[in-house]
C-alpha cells in the first residue's frame, strides 16, 4: 500500500468555525500497489486509482543526455523521437497505435539519466498499451530506414533553433551546464545535442545505443488509474514480450545511483560568460550545484526552490534594472541543479545585480543570527513554507500523470516501490534546522555560477533537407468506446447557485482525494476599459488590502491568477478540510482589491520600462499586428504597448478595479472532494457577503461582424534578421460561437492540424511542429490560428502546405478523416477530466463564453453531431478571410509571399 498521509486526519464535517491558522486538514488516502519483479530485470509497480475510469502508463528507460557517446550528444533524445516511428511486425508506427488505441495524451521526455514515455487512455485500452509499451521497449527503432532517420534528426534540430531563438531551454541551458560543470563531466553536454552533433549520427549509431541501453533491467513500467488488481499481472504475461518477461527467480538488479560523495563544481571564471540569444531582453542565470536528487534526502531542494522563489522580491525594489525572475531545479543522479532566472530591463549594470540577487539569497538564510525575534521569524517562515510544500506534495497526487511520472523516476532510481511514499513522508518530517543548513552548505555567494544572455540571434548553420517520407496510412476511426469513455468523464453533476448579491456559483464534487480547487473569473481582461494599457497596470498593481481571513500561507493554500483577454481569473487549491478557508480568504480578495500610488510608481519606474523595451522585439509586435488586423477596430484588437501602459494614471487603475470587482460579474467554481450540504453555506456566508457595484456584469462585447471576403490573404511581414526560422501564423475570424460551433472549430483546429503536423513535421522534418488551435472570447468573439516555427529555406514550402491545406477542406472533407479527428478529440476529452483543476478550467471557460454548464457534458454529443458540410463551409469561410503574419530573415520572406500568392 502506498499512502498520502495527512498533516491532521479529520474529514471535512459540518463544523460551525472554520480551522484555525496553521492547520492543513485532511483525510488519509492510500493507493494499493501491486510490485512485479521480472526474472528478467523489469521492474512493473501498478496502481490503483478508481477515481475516474482512465489509466496512465509511464515507461521509463535509465538512460538520458549523460549517456550519449562524445561527439554524439543528443543521441538519448534522438532515439526517443525515433521511438514513437517504430513500426513492429508490419504494423503502423507507435503513434498510429497509439491514436487506435483512443490515447488521449502520449509524449515523452529525455532526461540527463533518464528517458520517459507517457501514456494516457481509457482503462479498457489498457491490454493494448501494454502490448505496444512492450513492443516499443524492447525494439525501439524497428522498422526504421535511414530516410526516417534523417527526417526525425532534422525535427531534433528545429527543436534545438526553435528552443534557442526562444532563450529558454535549449542553447541556453546548455551554457549554464557548461558553466557549472567541468568539461569532463556528463551533465557538462547538452541533451539535445549541437548542430555539429546531430549531423555526426547515424542510424547504425541510434541501434547500437539501444541494444546498449534499452535493456529490461534498465527499464521500470508504473501503471496506475482504474486497474483491477486481480487481473494485471496476467494482463502483463500476456502481452510483454516473453524475453522480457523472462524466466526463473527474480533478476537482482544493482544500485543505479552513482557513487557520488559530493557534486564537482567549475571554478568561476574571471569575467562573467556573455552569450546571445533571441530574447526579448536581457537574462542573468545564477545557479548552484546541490546534491542529487531521486533518493530520501532530495526531499529538501523542493524546500529550498519553493523559498527562493517566494523571497528573492526585495532585489527588484533594491535594483531598478531588475525587471522579474523564476527558479527551477534540474535533477540529476549525480548532482542537481538550481537556477534562478533573473529577467533585467536593460542589463546596463549586469554584475551589479547578479550580485544584489545574490545578497537577496545570503539574506534568506542569515536574518540576524542570534536575535530572538529573528529566530521566531525563521520558524514561523518555514512553518508557512513547510504547509505550503506539504499541499503541494498533495495537489501532485491528484495528477494522474504527474504522481505516476514521479514513481516511476523514485522507483527506478531508490529500487523501491515505496520510494514515493518515503519521499513524501521525508517531506513531511523535515525540520527547519536542516533546511537552513542546507542552504548554509549549498547556497553560499562562492558556489554561485553566472552566466548573461543578451538579444541577439543564436540559431545553428542551415542544413540541406532530406527527402519527404511517404504518407502514412491512417489510423481506424473506430469511436465507440471512445464516445463512452468521454460521456462517463463529462457527465459528473454540477450544481448551481444564484446568490443575492448577483455572483454565480457551481458546484462539482469529484470524491477519490482530498483536494479542493476554488476558481474564480471577473468579465472584463487585458482589452476591457476606457483606454488601452488600463487593465494590465490595474493586474500588476492590485493588491488585496485586507487580511483578516488570514493569507494562503496560514493553511498551505496555492494561489494563481492572471489575465486574459477578455477576463481575469483567480484559483486558489488546497486540501479539502480547508475549503471554508479558500471561501473566506477568496472571497476577502475580491472584497478589498485595492491599488495605491507607490504600487503605480512602481510598475511605472520597473516595469513599464522593460514593457517599452519588449515592444521592439518582432515575436512581441508581430503578435500585437496579428490581433490587430484580425479584429480592429473591436476591443479585442488591443494589445498594449509600453507607451500605453506609461499614460495610465492611479486614478484610471482605481476606476477599473471599482468598476470589474463587483459580485455580479464574478463567476465561482468549486470542484473536488467536498460535502455540497457542507460547503453551501460556507458559500452564502462568504461569498454571497460581498455587497458591490451593480447587479449586472460588465459590458459583454458584442461579436465584431465578419471581414468582407478577400481573393488573397492580408498578409503581415516583421524582420527578424539573421533567423534560422520562419514562424508562421494564419488565422481567420469565425462565426459567432456557440457550444455547437466550438465543437465544429475544434474540429476544424484538429482536421487542419494533424494534417500540417504530418506533411511539414513527420514527412519532410522541417519543423518542429505546427499547432491549431481555436479562440473563443467573451460574448462570441472567436478565430483558428494555425502556428508553427519551420527551417528558413523551407518557409514558402510550408506556408504554401498550410494554405493548400485550408483549400482542400474548403473544397471538402472526407467522412474518414472527419471520423478521425472527432475521435481523437473525444478521447482528449476522455483522459482529461481526472483532476479537480480540469474541472474548475473547464466550467470557468464555458461561463466565460456564456455557454450554460450542461454544455460541458454535452460536449460528446455535439461533437458527434458534426458534419463534413458544416467544417467545409466553415473552412470556405475562413479561407476567404485568411491573415498570414511571418516573422523571418527579410531574404526569406518574398519567396513565401510568392508562394501564397500563387493558385
Amino acid at each position: 500500500m502506498s499512502a498520502v498521509v495527512g498533516l491532521l486526519c479529520v474529514v471535512l464535517g459540518a463544523c460551525s468555525t472554520l480551522p484555525q491558522r496553521g492547520q492543513v486538514v485532511m483525510r488519509d488516502v492510500s493507493f494499493p500497489l501491486r510490485d512485479f519483479r521480472m526474472p528478467s530485470g523489469l521492474r512493473v509497480v501498478v496502481e490503483q486509482d478508481p477515481r475516474a475510469p482512465v489509466v496512465a502508463m509511464v515507461a521509463l528507460v535509465g538512460v538520458g543526455g549523460s549517456g550519449d557517446p562524445m561527439g554524439k550528444e543528443g543521441l538519448a533524445h534522438v532515439v526517443e523521437h525515433l521511438a514513437f516511428r517504430a513500426r513492429h511486425g508490419g504494423s503502423p508506427s507507435v503513434s498510429t497505435r497509439l491514436e487506435d488505441a483512443a490515447a488521449g495524451y502520449s509524449n515523452a521526455f529525455t532526461s540527463m539519466d533518464h528517458t520517459v514515455y507517457q501514456t494516457v487512455a481509457p482503462k479498457e485500452s489498457l491490454d493494448l498499451l501494454v502490448k505496444m509499451e512492450g513492443q516499443r521497449l524492447s525494439a525501439p527503432l524497428s522498422g526504421l530506414t535511414p530516410e526516417m532517420f534523417a527526417v526525425e534528426r532534422e525535427v531534433v534540430r528545429n527543436e534545438l533553433r526553435q528552443r534557442n531563438e526562444t532563450g529558454f531551454v535549449g542553447q541556453v541551458f546548455s551554457w549554464v551546464h557548461a558553466s557549472v560543470y567541468a568539461p569532463e563531466h556528463p551533465y557538462s553536454r547538452p541533451v539535445i545535442g549541437t548542430h555539429d552533433s546531430l549531423t555526426a549520427m547515424s542510424l547504425a549509431d541510434a541501434q547500437r545505443f539501444t541494444r546498449a541501453h534499452y535493456r529490461p533491467d534498465n527499464t521500470t513500467l508504473v501503471i496506475a488509474g482504474d486497474v483491477d488488481l486481480a487481473r494485471v499481472e496476467a494482463v502483463l504475461l500476456d502481452n510483454l514480450p516473453p524475453e522480457w518477461v523472462g524466466t526463473g527467480a527474480p533478476l537482482a538488479v544493482d544500485s543505479r545511483m552513482p557513487p557520488v560523495s559530493e557534486p564537482p563544481l567549475r571554478a568561476a571564471p574571471a569575467q562573467m560568460p556573455e552569450y546571445q540569444a533571441a530574447v526579448g531582453s536581457p537574462e542573468l542565470y545564477i545557479s548552484w550545484v546541490l546534491p542529487r536528487s531521486f533518493d530520501e534526502a532530495s526531499a529538501i531542494h523542493d524546500f529550498v526552490r519553493v523559498n527562493l522563489s517566494r523571497s528573492l522580491g526585495g532585489s527588484m525594489r533594491r535594483d531598478g534594472d531588475i525587471a522579474g525572475f523564476s527558479t527551477m531545479l534540474l535533477p540529476g543522479t549525480r548532482a542537481s541543479l538550481l537556477v534562478v532566472r533573473v529577467v533585467l530591463t536593460q542589463g546596463s549594470h549586469p554584475r551589479r545585480s547578479a550580485d544584489n540577487m545574490l545578497d537577496e539569497v545570503q539574506w534568506t538564510w542569515s536574518q540576524a543570527p542570534g536575535h530572538a525575534a529573528a529566530v521566531l521569524g525563521r520558524e514561523y517562515d518555514f512553518q508557512a513554507l513547510r504547509r505550503n510544500v506539504i499541499t503541494g506534495m498533495v495537489l501532485e497526487s491528484e495528477e494522474l500523470l504527474s504522481r505516476t511520472v514521479r514513481r516511476a523516476e523514485l522507483t527506478h532510481f531508490m529500487l523501491d516501490a515505496r520510494g514515493y511514499t518515503r519521499s513524501q513522508k521525508a517531506l513531511m518530517t523535515l525540520d527547519g534546522g536542516k533546511v537552513t543548513d542546507f542552504a548554509y552548505k549549498w547556497l553560499q555567494r562562492e558556489r554561485a555560477r553566472i552566466i548573461l544572455v543578451r538579444p541577439g540571434e543564436s540559431g545553428g548553420a542551415v542544413v540541406a533537407a532530406p527527402v519527404a517520407l511517404p504518407e502514412e496510412p491512417p489510423a481506424s476511426a473506430r469511436s465507440e468506446r471512445v464516445i463512452q469513455a468521454a460521456q462517463a468523464a463529462l457527465s459528473a453533476p454540477v450544481r448551481t447557485l444564484k446568490l443575492d448579491n448577483g455572483m454565480e456559483v457551481l458546484l462539482a464534487p469529484r470524491p477519490g482525494l482530498p483536494v479542493v480547487r476554488v476558481g474564480a473569473v471577473l468579465g472584463g481582461g487585458r482589452t476591457y476599459g476606457p483606454k488601452s494599457g488600463v487593465a494590465e497596470m490595474a493586474e500588476y498593481g492590485a493588491f488585496r488590502e485586507s487580511w483578516f481571513e488570514g493569507n494562503a500561507s496560514h493553511w498551505g493554500l496555492h494561489v494563481y491568477g492572471g489575465m486574459r483577454r477578455d477576463h481575469q481569473r483567480f484559483e486558489v487549491a488546497g486540501t479539502s478540510g480547508n475549503v471554508g478557508n479558500m471561501l473566506a480568504m477568496l472571497a476577502e480578495q475580491l472584497s478589498s482589491t485595492r491599488t495605491s500610488y507607490d504600487a503605480w510608481r512602481f510598475l511605472q519606474e520597473q516595469w513599464v520600462p522593460l514593457r517599452k523595451t519588449l515592444d521592439s522585439h518582432p515575436e512581441e509586435r508581430a503578435q500585437r499586428d496579428l490581433m490587430q488586423l484580425l479584429y480592429e477596430p473591436h476591443p479585442y484588437s488591443r494589445y498594449a504597448t509600453g507607451e500605453e501602459l506609461s499614460r495610465v494614471s492611479e486614478e484610471d487603475m482605481t476606476a477599473w478595479i471599482r468598476d470589474v470587482y463587483r459580485p455580479a460579474n464574478t463567476v465561482v467554481v468549486i470542484a473536488g472532494e467536498f460535502d455540497v450540504a457542507t460547503v453551501e453555506p460556507l458559500v452564502r456566508e462568504y461569498l454571497g457577503g460581498w455587497k458591490h457595484g451593480p447587479t449586472s456584469p460588465v459590458e459583454v462585447p458584442v461579436a465584431p461582424g465578419l471581414p468582407s471576403p478577400a481573393t488573397k490573404p492580408r498578409t503581415l511581414v516583421t524582420a527578424r534578421p539573421g533567423a534560422t526560422q520562419g514562424h508562421l501564423q494564419l488565422a481567420c475570424r469565425l462565426p459567432t460561437a456557440t457550444p455547437e460551433a466550438e465543437a465544429r472549430y475544434d474540429v476544424m483546429a484538429e482536421l487542419v492540424g494533424r494534417r500540417i503536423f504530418d506533411q511539414v513535421r513527420a514527412r519532410q522534418g522541417a519543423s518542429y511542429g505546427f499547432s491549431a488551435s481555436t479562440w473563443l472570447g467573451r460574448g462570441g468573439a472567436s478565430h483558428l490560428l494555425v502556428d508553427g516555427l519551420v527551417d528558413a529555406p523551407r518557409m514558402a514550402e510550408a506556408a504554401k502546405a498550410v494554405q493548400d491545406t485550408l483549400a482542400s477542406f474548403a473544397q471538402g472533407v472526407d467522412e474518414a478523416e472527419l471520423a478521425r479527428a472527432r475521435k481523437r478529440l473525444l478521447s482528449r476529452d476522455a483522459v482529461s477530466f481526472v483532476s479537480s483543476e480540469s474541472w474548475v478550467q473547464s466550467l470557468l471557460d464555458a461561463r466565460v463564453r456564456g455557454f450554460p454548464a450542461e454544455s460541458l457534458a454535452q460536449r460528446p454529443a455535439h461533437l458527434q453531431a458534426v458534419t463534413a458540410e458544416q467544417v467545409k463551409q466553415e473552412f470556405d469561410g475562413c479561407l476567404k478571410r485568411l491573415v498570414v503574419g511571418v516573422v523571418a530573415d527579410k531574404d526569406r520572406v518574398q519567396p513565401m509571399l510568392q508562394a501564397l500568392s500563387s493558385p
